[in-house]
């Protein structure tokens, strides 16, 4: 009984403290996880990644002729929907609405230079992504490892290209949006600031799982700490270390090891079966109202 209270503590600890550091960590995604996840499932998980390759955020179009290239129009349509609703959420002025509409011509300026500055390599990386697709469709270089190994370098020297680009990208969204934030007064900021958020964002990604698996692992760690609906709890937390698993594929070439992993969630599912919540635990108290309220409900109907 000790060493399975003392497994549940351990277990509830670790996953407890694992959710409160991604939580106070802003910056925690799930990104790498699947962008670096190896094996047959890599294609799935990637998807689950927003906007994985960057066309979204770099404005990524095709011309008539099937060619590559950007085209700015939803990013501008995005920044003028948004300037709306800064203007009716914090109830502009006419005066303030005219410096919203001055900003957003300020920052769609600079968003038409650095695009006309950078289209050269923009055109290049997007055809690099093409030369990527391509090589992901063809299974002899999937299955050759010398292959295999080039359009793996292939790949880590177009994340690398596109790093900067999105990074000064991601710089002009959030300058927009601090500038148009700025305009409200200090009475009108009391309603609390509208930010602009990601364009196309989508449902089931790591924009709603970045949100998602902090407060996941540290309520799980938490009910296992004070051994509550400890079934319930353990089964999902090894559901979880599962789906770690399945992004480091046993015996996929790269595949990264995941003994931990592995062990912890076998000891999750032992925690499952036992309920260990009822020893030293809040089940153990909710198992013995539960009993009580089924007895005297049987000695009523007798």
């Amino acid at each position: 009984m000790i060493t399975l209270v003392a497994l549940r503590l351990g277990i509830g600890w670790h996953f407890f403290r694992e959710g409160t550091d991604k939580i106070q960590d802003p910056s925690w995604t799930a990104a790498h996880f699947f962008t670096g996840s190896k094996g047959p499932l890599h294609p799935w998980f990637e998807l689950l990644v927003w906007d994985v390759d960057g066309k979204i955020r770099l404005n990524y179009d095709q011309t008539p002729g099937g060619w590559p290239t950007f085209n700015l129009d939803k990013t501008r349509s995005l920044w003028d929907q948004y300037r709306v609703r800064v203007a009716d959420h914090y109830g502009f002025d006419e005066q303030q609405q005219k410096r919203a509409t001055d900003c957003q011509t300020q920052w769609e300026g600079q968003l038409d230079w650095y695009f006309r500055e950078h289209k050269d390599d923009l055109i290049k990386y997007f055809h690099g992504l093409e030369r990527q697709a391509a090589n992901r469709a063809d299974v002899a270089k999937r299955q050759v490892a010398s292959l295999r190994g080039q359009a793996e370098q292939i790949e880590a020297e177009l994340v690398a290209d596109s790093a900067p680009w999105l990074a000064q990208v991601a710089k002009l969204w959030t300058g927009y949006d601090d500038a148009l934030n700025a305009i409200a007064t200090a009475d009108q900021q009391q309603r609390g600031r509208l930010t602009i958020g990601k364009p196309q964002p989508g449902l089931l990604n790591t924009n709603f799982i970045d949100r998602f698996v902090p407060w996941f692992d540290a309520v799980v760690g938490a009910l296992l700490i004070v051994g509550l609906f400890t079934r319930l709890a353990a089964l999902a937390g090894a559901g979880f270390l599962f789906s770690i698993i399945l992004t480091q594929w046993p015996g996929a070439p790269g595949a990264v090891p995941v003994y931990y992993q592995t062990i912890e969630m076998l000891g999750m599912l032992v925690l499952a079966a036992v309920a260990a919540g009822q020893f030293a635990g809040l089940d153990y108290v909710l198992y013995g109202y539960w009993s009580q309220f089924r007895q005297s409900k049987q000695e009523n109907n007798t």
